[in-house]
């Protein structure tokens, strides 16, 4: 229980540094928001997420075994994306998270955090496929992101470009809000978890279940109705 707790102390402690550095990117977010503009068919999506996650270093090096004794991790994850129509969105992706895995240098246990910040597009292929359907129950979605990771254990730190994506299942429990199941990756820089291990990429692969709230005016797309005028036949 003590491990846990200062575990998360330690994470906490991470996005003091995290913040300073995303600065920049917030408020490039926040312009956007503001001056996008709101038409029919609009809205807003916000998604909440935690689960666990692995870090793997690709590309093998002969003679080195790749990832001894990976552990699975804690993972978070929120967005805030502008929809523009019932199957596209843009907008801002948070992920962070606490890692353990072992060293290749020196066989030792390495625990450390990460936080990264993504902005990307999202696409809801269900709605893209068969229209847009506030009875639909089951949706699913596609993400894809590109941001700034930062990370750090008690030795050092460091930070990487980030390729990211995922797909996430969606159960409707009301119109506006939805239960999700996630799967996602990030690419990362090898040393992305601080061992200077020397491999060319390291990848982050997470599962995850959360929410998904959605405030718009979306409307179906339903055939006009014709007026007949009354007659003989007509009444």
């Amino acid at each position: 229980m003590f491990k846990i707790a200062s575990s998360f102390i330690r994470f906490a402690k991470s996005m003091t540094i995290f913040k300073h550095k995303a600065e920049v990117v917030f408020a490039f977010a926040v312009l956007f928001c503001l001056f996008a503009n709101a038409q029919q068919n609009s809205g807003w999506e916000f998604t909440a997420n935690a689960g666990g996650q692995v870090f793997y270093r690709l590309h093998k090096t002969q003679g080195v075994n790749l990832n001894p004794k990976n552990k699975i991790g804690i993972t978070f994850s929120c967005s805030a994306t502008r929809l523009f129509s019932p199957v596209f969105g843009l907008g801002l992706y948070y992920q962070g998270g606490l890692m353990s895995n072992y060293s290749l240098k020196t066989g030792e246990q390495n625990d450390w955090t990460y936080h990264s910040i993504h902005a990307g597009g999202t696409i809801n292929l269900s709605n893209w496929i068969y229209g847009y359907s506030s009875q639909r129950f089951y949706s699913l979605a596609l993400r894809g992101n590109m941001g700034l990771g930062f990370s750090s254990n008690k030795k050092g730190s460091t930070k990487s470009l980030i390729l990211s994506g995922g797909i996430q299942n969606r159960f409707a429990l009301s119109p506006n809000l939805a239960a999700s199941l996630s799967i996602g990756i990030s690419i990362s820089n090898a040393d992305f978890d601080n061992t200077g291990s020397g491999f060319r990429f390291g990848g982050l692969y997470d599962a995850t279940v959360g929410i998904v709230y959605n405030i718009f005016n979306f409307q179906p797309t339903q055939k006009p109705k014709t007026n007949h005028k009354k007659g003989i036949f007509h009444r």
